[in-house]
């Protein structure tokens, strides 16, 4: 690949991550909570304690936040600045990818693998969502993929560097997501080295890795446990411990089988390609697996994904850290069995994909067509987001379109770049066209903001817990009170300069009793809705229910 070619693929995958950071409005929970915490890094000036609605948050350390208030600085408080680390890492991931198949491998495979890992459906989807997964995937990356050069290299200055380079982004991983850093590389390397026979070498590679792990995270560190002496107990029994053993029963809990579909549905479009894919490594799959970059391939999936799955606590972003190994894998047996040469598994597979996409579209304006005219009572989208479906189906048919166009092409490279180009187009549509019924409740800020004419700077604001990250981030407030119960912030309400922010359904009839207070709650539960005291105000919108008290 030439230089043209390589700009014009780093601005293809540019656009189309950074690009679509625009059109969703913030989803609940995960973006209003990272964009709030980020944002009351800066209003206090505090870089070093993560606090949620100014009650202190040690779920997470403090790396991820620091990106996100950076962009936050760098662009405004915008859905663009809250999602642009995660975009930004997404894509830096990639290009580490990148240069680690082309240094023991070519550019062609290269250029495949990269461009696999940014068309997989969970890479995108995670990758343009203010979550913390994506920063830690690119240090878990850098992590290993330094180490697997510094293994690959005698023991010189080169060796030195990489292992070096491997400790600083094991540092990185640390800072955003804790213990897990040192898990997934620390599984995936001491697999690699039994499976190689190179045994020795995990009593004399580690050591320098340590030594600048300990130099990136030790000045934070030091600082949090300065500050607040109790975060490293809270942070590793509860975060950790018993996150994994599932002692605490509200994150997430999933059974051991939770993650086997998301192996498969994670890579989509790519897993259609698998009959090509194991045709590519056929007969000769015991030879291919003797090179030692497949080999790290594979402990790259399957360790993540065996630590993941042992964990008592699961969501579908912490399988994130397996698909660099898997688009490595795609890749070279993909292009494996386009040099074989016959093509005729690959074109099968676009003819019944592009089919499969012309049926889809057609019902889609089927039931569009009916429920307009009132045959059916619902429809995925409403009457006034005509545009949406008519996007939506725009991009289907010409995703099916480009696989057909790719079926008929004689160089099996020109298929994979049109099948490439479509995945990319339904992509870029995606965020365009969620249904209105979708963003329901999953969508509060700008439902919220539509109450901001109600609040001054007098208003006591009270919110269920779902919504408080939502409230915080729409009013531009650290002080909302929690009604019933903490959640997420329990540990924060315990303290005792805050315990009197959480309040039961008798404390805060007290508080809207003084006529001298302004009080609005808000509240998404029916049932918390109709045992609250009586209103002046009702506000009413989609899922959000506001209710005033006191109204001046």
């Amino acid at each position: 690949m030439n230089r043209k070619a390589f700009l014009i693929l780093v601005g293809t995958f540019a656009l189309l991550y950074l690009g679509t950071l625009f059109f969703r409005p913030l989803y609940t929970p995960d973006e209003p909570r990272y964009a709030e915490i980020a944002r009351e890094l800066i209003a206090h000036n505090d870089w070093v304690v993560p606090k949620l609605n100014n009650l202190v948050y040690f779920e997470k350390p403090i790396m991820g936040h620091w990106l996100n208030a950076f962009s936050i600085m760098a662009f405004g408080e915008n859905n663009f600045a809250v999602r642009f680390s995660s975009a930004m890492t997404a894509l830096l991931t990639a290009l580490t990818l990148g240069w680690f198949v082309r240094r023991f491998t070519d550019r062609r495979l290269a250029f495949m693998t990269t461009v696999i890992y940014l068309t997989m459906g969970l890479v995108f989807g995670v990758g343009t969502y203010a979550v913390l997964d994506t920063p830690l995937n690119f240090f878990l990356t850098g992590t290993l993929a330094a180490f697997f050069c510094a293994y690959q290299c005698p023991w010189n200055r080169a060796r030195i560097a990489y292992l070096a380079a491997a400790g600083a982004f094991c540092g990185g991983a640390f800072l955003t997501k804790g213990f897990l850093a040192f898990g997934i590389p620390g599984t995936v390397i001491l697999a690699f080295l039994l499976w190689e026979k190179r045994w020795k070498c995990i009593f004399s590679l580690p050591w320098i890795p340590l030594a600048l792990v300990l130099l990136t995270i030790l000045p934070w560190a030091l600082a949090i446990h300065h500050r607040d002496a109790d975060f490293w107990n809270y942070f590793f029994w509860v975060e950790h411990i018993e996150r994994f053993t599932g002692e605490n029963a509200s994150q997430h809990p999933q059974g051991w089988w939770f993650f086997i579909p998301f192996m498969f549905i994670g890579p989509l479009p790519w897993t259609f390609l698998l009959p090509a894919v194991i045709k590519g490594y056929g007969h000769k799959y015991k030879d291919f697996f003797k090179r030692p970059l497949l080999r790290y391939a594979v402990c790259w999936v399957v360790f993540p994904f065996l630590l993941c799955s042992a964990s008592g606590g699961k969501l579908v972003t912490y399988i994130l850290p397996c698909f660099p190994g898997i688009a490595i894998l795609l890749a070279f047996g993909l292009n494996e069995y386009f040099k074989a040469g016959k093509l005729r598994i690959f074109d099968l597979t676009l003819n019944i994909l592009a089919g499969v996409l012309f049926s889809g579209v057609s019902l889609l304006a089927v039931a569009q067509i009916a429920a307009t005219s009132g045959l059916i009572p619902r429809a995925l989208y409403l009457p006034e987001e005509n545009y949406k479906w008519a996007i939506a189906a725009a991009a289907i048919v010409i995703m099916g379109a480009l696989l057909k166009k790719a079926a008929k092409q004689g160089d099996a490279y020109q298929k994979f770049g049109y099948f490439a180009f479509g995945t990319i187009i339904a992509m870029f549509a995606f965020h365009i066209v969620v249904p209105a019924v979708v963003e329901s409740g999953k969508a509060p800020v700008g439902r919220l903001e539509k109450f901001r004419n109600r609040i001054d700077g007098k208003t006591i604001l009270v919110s269920y817990k779902n919504l408080v990250s939502a409230a915080c981030w729409t009013f531009k407030r650290d002080d909302v009170y929690i009604y019933h119960k903490g959640g997420e912030l329990s540990y924060g309400l315990e303290r005792k300069d805050s315990a009197h922010r959480l309040l039961d359904n008798e404390n805060f009839r007290k508080m809207v009793r003084n006529p001298d207070r302004h009080v609005i709650i808000i509240t998404d539960s029916e049932k918390r809705r109709k045992e609250l005291p009586d209103f002046e105000n009702g506000f009413w919108d989609g899922e959000i229910f506001v209710k005033e008290y006191n109204a001046k």
